[in-house]
C-alpha cells in the first residue's frame, strides 16, 4: 500500500475522509473526462476487502492441495542420477 499524510491532501478530500460516519462511503477520484482513476475507501472497508481476498486465496490453496497428486509428482520427478547426467553435458 502506498501511503500519504492526511495533511498534504486538499481540504476537500480531508473533509470527506474525516466525516463523522464515513464507514459506507468510498471516494471516487475522477479524471478530466469523468473516468474513474482511483478510489479512497475507509479502513473498515479495506479490512473487509483484505479478508475476502485472503478467503479466496485460502480457498484456492485448499483446492490445489485437494487436487495434488503426490504419487504422480514422485513418479515424474527427476532423480539425483538425472541431475548428475545433466551436469555432464
Amino acid at each position: 500500500m502506498r501511503k500519504i499524510q492526511l495533511n498534504v491532501l486538499p481540504n476537500e478530500v480531508v473533509k470527506l475522509i474525516t466525516e463523522e460516519n464515513p464507514i459506507y462511503e468510498d471516494i471516487g477520484i475522477l479524471g478530466e473526462k469523468g473516468e474513474l482513476k482511483g478510489v479512497v475507501i475507509t479502513p473498515k472497508a479495506y479490512s473487509y476487502f483484505l479478508k475476502k481476498v485472503e478467503e479466496d486465496e485460502d480457498k484456492e490453496d485448499l483446492e490445489f492441495l485437494n487436487n495434488f497428486d503426490s504419487k504422480n509428482e514422485l513418479d515424474s520427478a527427476q532423480t539425483l542420477d538425472d541431475f548428475l547426467k545433466d551436469e555432464d553435458l
